[in-house]
């Protein structure tokens, strides 16, 4: 399933590689870009975790965990902007306490506000 994230233009082009899970990953610098496109968009960067690339596959270094900071969300479509700004600078903020090389790669979970609003439906089942 594609995600809204995915369907931001440049995302997909700015890509550096496709995870397993068909994921997308990205270097450093550009992944900056990639969450300030998100935050244009209205896209909340939830996480970041980072890999190392290997001949043999990727191989999970660091997660951030500005995620346990968070409040669950908001409750309405008001309050996603602020949501979304303070869940992205803080992605960004990860990212360059951790500006790592080529041979490392960023995943983004994201979420939109109707992928949020999906999630906490299913949650409430």
């Amino acid at each position: 399933m594609t995600r809204d994230f995915e369907l931001i233009p440049g995302v997909a082009s700015a890509a550096a590689s496709k995870m397993d899970d068909g994921e997308l990953s990205f270097t450093f610098p550009e992944v900056l870009e990639i969450i300030r496109l998100c935050t244009t968009n209205q896209i909340a960067v939830l996480g970041v975790e980072l890999f190392q690339v290997r001949p043999e596959g990727y191989c999970w270094k660091e997660l951030s965990g500005y995620d346990q900071q968070m409040n669950r969300g908001p409750n309405n479509i008001e309050g996603w902007p602020d949501y979304v700004r303070t869940n992205n600078s803080l992605a960004e903020e990860f990212v360059r306490l951790n500006p790592i090389g080529d041979e490392h790669v960023y995943v983004l979970t994201t979420s939109s506000w109707r992928e949020f609003c999906e999630t906490q439906e299913m949650k409430r089942r």
